[in-house]
């Protein structure tokens, strides 16, 4: 095949001039006699660019050619897109070359522009998303289409040409009183309602939103009593930003979903969260150097999670706090008040009189109400803890990982109740701080004697 050929010699051609011995590759290093102008840098700039685009472009095409002559199925892959990704493509670029693959017979002029290297595959690609965005919304004929995608290819960016085809959509939509009384407006579709979860190199998940009004009026109302500032111990205003108290009162409505239930299973399970703890254990993480090549061969030390990756032992350490008996210390009417070494998840009888005594986040100033708690083990059960009333305290999620992550101490005192010890002073580094009591026994003096 003619093309082929042609694209080895050129993929050739480019590798012997940019070798490290190579004119050009002295050139860009500084480091030839001859120098470079601003202009021949700027008009290489432009030139390797066009050669992107063409290249993404072409292996766009190359990709949907494929996927329709059903050559993953033959290589027993799901699709185009996972051959791109065993070819080494990031999936958010896989995803991304197909879908533009895919939307090229729709825009025949952009796709057009797009062979002779005049735009990248990115801006192709969002020009689709733009198109289709629209399409959605209100019904397009082949030339109103043909329009909006030059609106759209005239933006300089891709979040510019994403703004413009919400604006478009908004100023097309017809009039009231010209819409069809059976149509249901675009704020109440609910067929519109997109989510995407993505999660980024540094382990972060981004999520972005589309709702009906009705479920974001739902959403905003689970959000708003959960939003409100938390004052610290000493009194001082909550430090986190708006933003930040919402995404953690998001993350308390998922905690207290997963915890209930009445839920869909799956596997026959009721799933919270899953750790995935290396076999080799915590003595071969340490008998290792950090580049030692035989812990490189072998695999990682590192726990991870099931959808988001690594984790640090902090976090990790915060999800063992939740889970699952041999000894059993029961009370009075035989409930379980200690179940030992056997499982890490607190049973319901612990769980009532962790709420009795601390009644809710225990940690100073907080209060949290106890649906919003978890149980988190003083010494941890890692750790030779045991799953008892004396072991556990209840904190809610934004003070668990306080704990985890910083140099904040909780303990069970003789009093058999909790106690918080801050961190050491920089200032004063041997002087321990003085012990607080938790939340539900503040009082207005730190004498001793006031927590009897």
């Amino acid at each position: 095949m003619s093309v082929v050929i042609a694209a080895k010699k050129f993929a050739d051609h480019l590798c012997d001039e940019l070798a490290p011995e190579s004119e050009t590759a002295r050139l860009l290093a500084g480091r030839s006699r001859l120098g470079a102008d601003d202009r021949e840098l700027l008009d290489l700039m432009v030139e390797l660019t066009r050669v992107l685009n063409l290249t993404t472009t072409a292996l766009a095409g190359v990709t949907a050619a494929a996927d329709r002559s059903g050559v993953p199925r033959r290589k027993h892959l799901k699709s185009a897109t996972d051959m791109l990704k065993q070819l080494g493509h990031a999936p958010s670029v896989a995803l991304r070359l197909a879908r533009v693959g895919s939307a090229a017979d729709s825009l025949p002029e952009l796709t057009r522009e797009a062979r002779i290297g005049g735009v990248s595959v990115e801006h192709v690609d969002a020009v689709g998303r733009g198109v289709a965005f629209v399409e959605k919304r209100i019904p397009l004929d082949q030339r109103v289409r043909a329009d909006l995608a030059r609106r759209l290819t005239v933006q300089t960016t891709p979040a510019d040409i994403d703004r413009r085809a919400r604006e478009l959509a908004i100023e097309w939509a017809p009039a009231p009183d010209e819409a069809d009384p059976s149509t249901v407006p675009i704020a109440e579709n609910t067929e519109l309602n997109e989510m995407a979860l993505t999660t980024g190199p540094d382990g972060r998940t981004v999520a972005t939103l589309d709702v009906d009004a009705l479920t974001g009026e739902e959403l905003s109302q689970a959000l708003d009593t959960l939003c409100k500032p938390t004052p610290l111990p000493d009194g001082s205003r909550d430090p986190r930003s708006a933003g930040q108290r919402r995404a953690d009162a998001f993350g308390q409505i998922v905690r207290s979903y997963l915890a209930q239930r009445e839920r869909p299973v799956a596997g026959g399970a009721l799933p919270h969260v899953t750790l995935i703890v290396p076999a080799r254990g915590a003595d071969a993480a340490h008998s290792s150097a950090p580049n030692d090549p035989v812990t490189d061969r072998t695999g990682s030390n590192v726990a991870s999670l099931g959808f988001t990756g690594p984790v640090s032992s902090a976090t990790a350490g915060l999800v063992l706090c939740e889970s699952a008996m041999r000894r059993v210390v029961v009370d009075g009417d035989s409930a379980p008040l200690d179940v030992g070494r056997e499982h890490r998840l607190v049973t319901v009888a612990i769980r009532k009189a962790l709420e009795a005594r601390d009644r809710g986040c225990a940690f100073p100033g907080c209060g949290r109400p106890v649906s919003w708690t978890d149980a988190h083990h003083c010494i941890p059960w890692s750790e030779g803890g045991d799953t008892a009333v004396d072991n556990c305290v209840l904190l809610c999620r934004m003070h668990h990982v306080q704990i985890h992550q910083s140099e904040w101490q909780v303990f069970i005192g003789h009093d058999r109740h909790p106690w918080f010890r801050p961190p050491a002073d920089p200032d004063r580094p041997r002087h321990a701080p003085e012990p607080i009591r938790s939340h539900a026994r503040r009082t207005l003096t730190p004498a001793p004697t006031a927590a009897a």
